[in-house]
């Protein structure tokens, strides 16, 4: 028999070319070399035994901040621009250092991991801490070091963070878990300038963009009074769609804008629980779906979430959409979950890799329990990810082959201590808050 590092045995397997059904995936050197019904095959090191669960791809996290973790429900229930200028932004400038992100980013790590998510697309600063954290948890991650043009985080000004990426890309290059982005943070907050520096570089470097785009009405109404551009049309002015683009919220795309957005083959994160809390609205996205637009799934940070559940975004943006298009029918339980797995890979030029249960690709899989009340009857397993299961019920994480949760319990850090570290930290942002 051929000796593997991981066999996961008897799941229910959730592929996109073929019904789902009973079966075993082989993996070796963090990617899958078979799956099907083969037995007495493999020699396997570990053997996962998924009898009662579902096997699917671990889900893809397009956008989020996960530095922010220690500021989960320390501002709730105000607009956006109240909730960043007098309480995001005054805690970060006290707080913000290489220590604090390591320590919260590990935290955040851990609780993607406990969500299913297996990849996480970031913006913030401090990548290299965030790296630190990722690699310990195990989870896959794109961070993208974000671009301001005034001075933020440990940066004089936007030169700096330029320099900074592009040593972090070298230091990355070779890693099996990290990848470095370039996030200009927004429009409002990054000019002209630096946004093209911004598009040269990642073309340089060959590095996807990440950027906040019409998350709201006001974004789009200062930028009609500034340029007399839409959000969209200001940056395809300035060519910075010509290298990868993800694009979080897009909720205000016109018509004009979505054809800039298709042409470049430009994709989106949509973040629907933080848009609906933070009231920066909705939209349909029949005409995204129509126009051929990739489409992903983000869950912001914590502060603005307040969670870090995928599979709470793609039951409520499923739910929404029907009703904002009074159909039914518009993004089906199989779709969602495609777009929270391969919508998430293709859109951070990573489908070649994750995203689905293929040979040759990396071994980034979840397994969901369907053993209990809630699961039974089990007639659609698609559906019910979307619309009855939860985060306690995925029980198993695997990422590039190796276990990193296992029957809900995370394999490289001691939870307890996690905790500890966010509750002494919560006091020392009260005691600085009064």
């Amino acid at each position: 028999m051929q000796k593997i590092e991981l066999l996961i045995k008897n799941g229910l397997l959730l592929t996109y070319d073929k019904k789902p059904f009973i079966g075993n995936i082989a993996i070796d050197k963090g990617r899958i070399i078979e799956f099907g019904n083969f037995r007495n095959k493999y020699d396997a090191q570990e053997i996962l035994d998924a009898t009662n669960k579902i096997v699917m791809p671990g889900f893809v996290n397009t956008h989020t901040h996960v530095a922010m973790s220690y500021f989960k429900g320390m501002a709730d229930d105000l607009p956006l621009m109240e909730w960043l200028s007098k309480h995001i932004w005054p805690v970060e400038n006290n707080f913000l250092s290489a220590d604090f992100v390591r320590d919260s980013s590990l935290h955040g790590c851990a609780e993607m991991i406990k969500n299913g998510i297996t990849t996480f697309n970031d913006m913030y600063f401090f990548g290299d801490q965030t790296a630190e954290s990722a690699q310990e948890i195990g989870i896959r991650a794109v961070l993208g070091e974000g671009v301001l043009d005034y001075p933020v985080a440990n940066y004089k000004n936007a030169d700096e963070i330029f320099a900074y990426i592009t040593k972090m890309n070298s230091k990355y290059k070779d890693n099996a878990l990290i990848d470095f982005a370039i996030a200009p943070h927004a429009i409002y907050t990054c000019g002209k300038e630096n946004l093209i520096k911004a598009k040269e570089l990642a073309q340089k470097l060959d590095l996807l963009l990440h950027v906040h785009l019409s998350e709201t009405k006001q974004e789009v109404a200062d930028c009609l009074k500034r340029h007399n551009l839409r959000p969209a049309e200001y940056l395809d002015s300035l060519g910075f769609f010509e290298q990868r683009v993800l694009a979080a919220h897009a909720i205000w795309l016109d018509e004009r804008e979505q054809n800039i957005l298709a042409e470049n083959n430009a994709s989106i994160a949509i973040n629907t629980s933080s848009n609906l809390k933070l009231a920066s609205g909705f939209d349909s996205f029949a005409s995204y779906l129509e126009k051929g637009i990739n489409l992903s799934i983000g869950t912001d940070g914590v502060a603005s979430n307040n969670n870090l559940s995928i599979l709470e975004e793609i039951s409520l943006t499923s739910k929404l959409q029907k009703a904002l298009n009074d159909d039914p029918t518009i993004l089906p339980a199989r779709q969602m979950v495609e777009i929270a797995t391969s919508g998430g890979a293709k859109a951070l030029g990573k489908e070649k890799n994750i995203g689905s249960i293929e040979v040759g690709k990396n071994a980034d899989l979840i397994c969901v329990d369907i053993n209990n009340i809630q699961s039974q009857p089990l007639y659609n397993p698609f559906a019910q990810l979307v619309y009855t299961l939860t985060s306690e019920n995925i029980t198993d994480s695997i990422v590039n082959g190796k276990i990193v949760m296992k029957d809900r319990e995370l394999v490289n850090v001691d939870e307890a201590e996690l905790i500890d570290k966010a509750q002494y930290y919560k006091q020392k942002i009260i005691d600085f808050r009064n």
